[in-house]
This record gives C-alpha cells, structure tokens and sequence, in this order.
C-alpha cells in the first residue's frame, strides 16, 4: 500500500510499489503527492484513464530523462511532446492512428534552426524516445499496452559516405584564419582543433570536449565509463599527427584542452563550415549532390584513414579488430558505416 510522507523543505515523498520493489517518488506540494499515491494504487486499465500523456511525460522527464548523460537533448524532446495536442489526452484515449498523423504532420513541419524539413532520422529519434516512455510506464503499471504498436515509421535514411579530404581541411582552416602549426588562439580555432582530434583518433565530440590530462598517459588516453558512448572504458592510441594536434591546444588553453559547452562547439563549427563552402550541395531537382560536412564525420575519416594502406607498407595502418577497439565500436556492422573509401580512391588502388 503506498503512503505519503512529509521530508524537509516542505516536500512530500510518496513510497509505492513498482516492479515488485518498493520505491519513492517526491513531490513540491501535497495534492500532487496525494494523486500519485491515488494513482499508484489503481490497476493499469483504471490508471490509464486517469493519467493524461503530459502527466505521464513530466513523470518520465523527471525519474529517468533528467539522470542520461543526454539529459538535455532528451527534455527539450519531451517538452515538444508535451507541446503537442495529443499530450492533452488521457492514456486510454491513445492509439496507432494518432502517432500516425503525428508523422504525416511531422514530415511537412521546417526545423526552427536550419529551416530544412524534418528528416526521417529526427522522426525515427522521436519515436525511440516516446517508445522508451510507454515502456518505462507499462512497467510502473500505469498502462496496459503500447500505443505505438503498428506505426509506420519513414523509411531510415541511408548511410552518410562523407569524410574530410585534405581540401576540405585546408578551407576549414582558412575559414577560421588558423594556420594549423601555431597554437589556436580563438574559441573558432580550437573547434576545428578538436574537429583535426577527431579526425586523427576517432573520439567523439563529447569525448574530446571533456578531454582532462589525467586521462592521458603518454600516447594513450584513458577514457572513463562516464564519458563514452557505450559507458565502457576505452583506451585511444595517439599517432604523430595527433599528438601535435594536442600538443598546440596544450600551449593554447593549458589544462582546459578542448573544454567549451558542446552547443557551442557545434553552432561555431556549422558556421566556420558553412563559410568555407562545405554545406551540402545539390541539383537543381533538389537531390543531394554532396552531403554537408558534420564534426561527427570526424570520426568517419579517421577510421577510413586508418583501415586504408599505408604508403609505406601497404598494409592497413589499422586492422579491423585494433580500429574496432579504438573508435569503441561492439559491433562491427556499425563500425562498417564508418568506412568509406570513395570510388575514385578504389580505382587508384585498382591501377
């Protein structure tokens, strides 16, 4: 039986049952304490006409969205949800069809920051989050089913083949007046910095944007759990070009290294991007000629680099399993996405 009970600075704690173990849950104000612990006690087919999708959101924004590393990008997700007429509904009145329509509307709308249409990648990314949600409150007993469950999903896009090419790198640098061999003196100078990291280790954005130098230990960096993707510690090696590289942010920044907030780093590197005339290019039907440079296709170059003959021994400089270990890939299907030789390079290697 759930019951209510008064905590400091005024707050409420209601102790209830989920998954068969008893659990808390704390509240600003005594009415909302009361129905959650009405709540908790009804059966799911009963909860689900009580609680409405915003309620049931702000439950989930609270005990799961606010403690991920993606915190952030995941609450401004939910709080759109709640923006929604279909937040305004109760659970029982959710279904198929509604979700529907949502992405029949959704395709049609224009992102607020670059004004492209939405494309199926952010739709696809919507619907794992709300999936995660129903699933998280089937579990706690506050629906019976998954409203979700026949939605037809847009198509997922296909895989990008884009990498940074010496050209590509040169403009980048011009763009944001570097010349690559003295230390950046600029915010816009160390993110292409941290973008030429990227490109010569394969870390993540995130990764190099926390980069602290106990973490280094000669030629390697010693990733903790906590900062990578997959929440396993990692162990990057660093090559000649990489170490001079970290070497100039070194003399540059001192300790901070990379560290800047990554909205920043990722608002400066679309500008210094699209001032060197490396956004995406197309016809004039409007198809994709050329896909626009990403800081994460970083990570791209540096593993097609690394799994491409070296000059000098035409042997990989990598092997798959040394690449796989690096990039932190656990499955190598992923890590052939990274791959990508261009054709023109294929047919030189085919001389």
């Amino acid at each position: 039986m759930a019951f209510i009970r008064k905590i400091r600075e005024g707050k409420y704690r209601v102790f209830y049952r989920s998954y068969g173990k008893q659990t808390s849950k704390t509240f600003s104000n005594r009415s909302e304490a009361i129905k959650f612990r009405d709540i908790s006690e009804l059966q799911p087919e009963h909860c689900q006409s009580k609680l409405t999708l915003t309620e049931l959101l702000k439950m989930y924004q609270d005990d799961v969205s606010r403690n991920k590393r993606s915190a952030k990008s995941e609450c401004l997700r939910v709080e759109a949800f709640m923006r929604r007429d279909f937040a305004q509904l109760r659970l029982d009145k959710l279904n198929s069809r509604i979700f529907q329509e949502y992405i029949e509307t959704r395709v049609c709308e224009h992102s607020h920051v670059t004004g492209k249409s939405i494309s199926p990648a952010t739709i696809i990314r919507e619907f794992k989050t709300l999936s995660a949600i129903f699933h998280w409150a089937i579990g706690h007993g506050f629906m019976v089913s998954n409203p979700l469950k026949g939605v037809r999903l847009p198509k997922e896009p296909p895989h990008r083949e884009r990498i940074a090419s010496e050209e590509d790198i040169e403009k980048l640098l011009i763009a944001c007046a570097w010349d690559g061999i003295s230390p950046p003196t600029t915010d816009t100078q160390t993110v292409i910095a941290a973008f030429l990291f990227s490109c010569r280790t394969g870390m993540r954005a995130g990764e190099i944007l926390q980069l602290e130098e106990s973490w280094i230990e000669g030629k390697v960096i010693h990733l903790p759990a906590t900062v990578t993707k997959t929440q396993h510690r990692r162990d990057v090696a660093l090559g000649k070009e990489a170490m001079r590289i970290l070497n100039l942010v070194r003399k540059a920044n001192g300790e901070d290294l990379f560290k800047m907030d990554s909205e920043v780093r990722a608002t400066i590197f679309r500008k210094i991007r699209e001032r060197a005339n490396l956004g995406e290019v197309v016809d004039s039907h409007g198809n994709v000629i050329k896909e626009a440079l990403h800081f994460h296709d970083g990570r791209a170059t540096f593993a097609t680099w690394a799994a491409s003959p070296d000059p000098e021994t035409g042997s990989p400089r990598l092997d798959v399993m040394a690449l796989a270990r690096q990039t932190g890939h656990q499955d190598l299907k992923m890590l052939m996405r990274y791959y990508r030789q261009s054709a023109e390079q294929n047919a030189d290697r085919l001389k």
